[in-house]
Parts: C-alpha cells; structure tokens; sequence
C-alpha cells in the first residue's frame, strides 16, 4: 500500500477490518453448527470457538512477521492478550455486575493459561531457546486438550488421589456446561433447525479466506500508516490492530455475562489468550526467529501480572470494583506502551 494516498489505505484498512470482523462471526456460527451437528463436547466446543474468534488476531500476527515486521506481530498477540483479559473480563463484569466461576474450572483453563504465557514469553524474551519453550508449552497445552476431550464419566475412573479425582471431576462438569451456554448464545444468533443443515459450516471455508486477506490488507495498511505517522511498529500491533482484531471476543464476552454465563466468559478469555499465544508466537517463531526479543519484557510481564490479578479477583467473584481495577491496569498499559514506543 506504498503507493496509496493515505486516504485511500485508510479506507482498504477500514474496510479490511469490517470484512474480517463479519467473517470470524460466520466462523464462529459455523463452529456451533458443526459442534450440534457432531455432538462435540462442551469443552471442546469452547475451545474451537475460542479458536475462531481469535482467527483475526492471528492471521494478523502472522501476516505481520511474514512481510518482515516482528514487532508488530508480537504486539498484536501480547496487546491482544492484554486487551482480551481487560475488556472481556472487565467489561463484561461491569456490564453484568459481576463474573463468577467455581474454583475447580478457573484454576484449570486460568493455569494453563498462565503456564503457556510463561514459557512462550520466556522464548520472545530470549530466556529460553525455541525447542525448549515449545516442549513446555506443549507439556502444558496437549494434557489440557486431553482433559477437555474426555468424558466426566471417564475421568471419575481414573486411578488418582480421591481429592484429585473430584477437583478434575468438578472442572470437567464445568467444561460441559460452559459448552453448552456457548452453544446456547449461538443458537440465539443462528436458530438452529431440528435436521442437520451443514450450509453454515461449508460458509466456513469462504469465511477463512476473507479473514486471511483482510488480517494481511489490516496489517499492511497499520504498518504503512505507522511509517507515514512516525508510530512504532510496536505500538501499532499492540494497540491498534490488538484492539480491533479482539471486538468480536468482547462483543460475544459481553453478551455471555449479560445472559448469565459468566464462567463461559472465563473460559472463552483464557482460552482465546492461550491459543493465541501458540498460533499466533509459539508455531510463526520456528520459522521467523526474528520474534525473539521483539518485545519489550515489561509486555510479557504485565501480561502475566493482569492473569494473575484476574484469577486472584474471580476467585471469590469478580465484581465492578474489580473490574474497573482490571480496566485500570490496562489503561497503564496502553499508557506505558505509548510513551516507552
């Protein structure tokens, strides 16, 4: 977009965005329709979803270390992140007057999670070499998966300690039901026939494709408007495309809470983090190790600080006290990332 008027790659910008935002909604119904169609279970079907939503951001990311600017695609993984856990969590609190999770469920989906942003963080930093931080990370995310893709029944007989057995017992009825709910609120947004239509999942396909071109035409167009404007690449992933490319998770986070399903929220937030995490950093930094310190640490610490302080705040309820304080901390985010760019 060298070549345009700024004018003009605004508008493709712009544009670019709208497509891609209205796309990952067609992905997201498609994904509830193929999770009715196939009687997934619940936790997986939080976790596919949670994979589509994210799909803007990390297209984005990698469209941006692909064309050669690390920097920003860093910045949209960990911005996002940081935008995801503020406003999904904290926006939805204050709509709703509050998020709840049980113990059980918040320390499974929270810790991996966390986990996962230690050890990938650790590899953009430089504190620990790419193999290594990938078996980590993979060591944390492969038992998650398993654990989501198992069977409560399965899983009260398993051989372990009696208070083990019934923690995981607990997080994994858990699972089911924040499955559901997000089934549910799919359901409102695409009422679903008795027979098994399969239309809105082969719109899935297309749905890829516009989220592709557009997160390359955004990311482009953020790139080239930073150069003409003096603002960091950095910055720009960070703020800008973290922000516009996470709407759609705020927008369904929201709507979640205000249906009273406030778990569901919790999950789909961790979950949406560490996924991209591992699609957006984790997979790209094997093939561009120019990701490795394109960050500054304070990111990859203020990530950290902001899931703790969520988990410690929705252990005995997040309220809008809460909340503003989450919101609080993202503002110095933003703050800090501005005036260190």
């Amino acid at each position: 977009m060298n070549g345009l008027q700024t004018g003009p790659v605004i508008g493709i910008s712009l544009a670019a965005l709208i497509a891609t935002l209205a796309a990952s909604e067609v992905l997201v119904r498609g994904v509830g329709r193929l999770a009715w169609n196939l009687g997934l279970l619940g936790g997986v079907v939080g976790l596919i979803v949670a994979l589509c939503a994210d799909s803007p951001e990390i297209s984005s990311s990698v469209s941006a270390v692909a064309n050669g600017s690390a920097a920003t695609a860093a910045g949209v993984v960990f911005g996002s992140n940081v935008f995801n856990i503020a406003v999904l969590l904290g926006g939805a609190a204050l709509a709703a007057g509050g998020v709840r999770i049980p113990l059980p469920a918040l320390v499974i989906d929270g810790g991996a999670a966390i986990l996962v942003t230690l050890s990938i963080g650790l590899v953009v930093l430089g504190g620990l070499p790419v193999p290594l931080g990938l078996v980590l990370t993979l060591v944390v995310f492969v038992p998650y998966v398993t654990f989501l893709t198992l069977r409560t029944s399965t899983i009260e007989r398993i051989p372990l300690p009696n208070r083990v057995r019934l923690f995981l017992v607990s997080a994994s009825r858990e699972a089911g039901v924040e499955g559901m709910e997000l089934e549910s609120e799919l359901e409102d947004l695409a009422p679903r026939t008795h027979s098994r239509d399969w239309w809105p999942v082969v719109l899935m396909v297309p749905a890829l494709v516009v989220i592709v071109v557009g997160s390359i035409l955004m990311v482009q167009g953020a790139v080239t408007l930073g150069h003409r404007w003096g603002i960091a690449s950095v910055l720009v992933g960070v703020v800008a495309l973290a922000a516009a490319t996470s709407l759609p998770n705020a927008y369904a986070a929201i709507r979640l809470a205000l249906d009273g399903h406030g778990a569901a929220v919790v999950s789909a937030t961790f979950n949406s983090n560490t996924l991209n995490l591992i699609a957006g950093i984790a997979v790209p930094v094997i093939l561009f190790p120019a990701l490795r310190g394109s960050v500054p640490p304070a990111y990859v610490i203020w990530l950290l600080g902001m899931g703790v302080l969520a988990m410690l705040l929705l252990a005995t309820g997040l309220k809008r006290r809460g909340a503003v304080l989450i919101l609080a901390a993202y503002a110095g985010f933003v703050t800090y990332a501005v005036v260190t760019a």
